[in-house]
């Protein structure tokens, strides 16, 4: 598969994330989360918040990296320096042209995005446990190819309303990167069943 995607080093980010399939995936995932992220961001910047405006061009950085994204990821480091430096002048001025280049990914990532959903599979309180358990594991392994698929194959489940939407939730979460806070959950939701 030849594919040439602006500012994205397509070989580095097939080398971080493991293969061309979980390559695939991971745009999809970014695509979902520019402008969320992006508002956050912003908000943070307004709110002079800076330690959560750190942690979060921190996980950025990564994103950007793991998708072969590196003048970004870079771009989103020296914001993370300075965050971590209390500069708010430097992140003030500096933070809106790393955003607008970060919302500017959205237009070549979208023929990556995907709305795919596979068939629903009858409740299962065991297979779903070992999922959940597979997910923890997945994440503390920092293994994001792992943690994407079993967050989707728990979709798959028909659950009651309740379930279901914490299992929407938790796949949001892994998807959105965010991981400590999916692990959590994940853990609610294991306590739960």
């Amino acid at each position: 598969m030849n594919l040439h995607i602006p500012g994205i080093d397509i070989d580095k980010a097939v080398q971080n994330s493991g293969s061309m399939e979980l390559f695939l995936e991971l745009l999809n995932d970014v695509y979902k989360i520019i402008e969320e992220k992006s508002d956050l961001v912003e908000t943070y910047v307004k709110e002079k918040d800076l330690t959560n405006y750190t942690i979060l061009v921190h996980s950025l950085k990564t994103t950007c990296r793991m998708i072969g994204a590196m003048d970004l990821g870079e771009e989103f480091f020296t914001l993370e320096k300075l965050g971590k430096e209390n500069h708010l002048e430097q992140v003030e001025a500096l933070t809106p042209e790393v955003l607008s280049s970060f919302r500017s990914l959205k237009s070549a990532l979208e023929p990556y995005a995907s709305q795919a959903n596979e068939p629903t599979r009858d409740f299962d309180k065991s297979t779903i446990s070992t999922l959940l358990n597979k997910l923890i594991h997945a994440i503390d392994d920092f293994d994001l190819g792992t943690s994407e698929e079993t967050a989707n194959q728990l979709l798959t489940y028909q659950c009651d309303e309740e379930l279901s939407s914490k299992l929407s939730s938790l796949a949001k979460l892994v998807s959105n990167l965010d991981y400590e806070e999916a692990k959590e959950h994940a853990r609610d939701i294991l306590d739960s069943l």
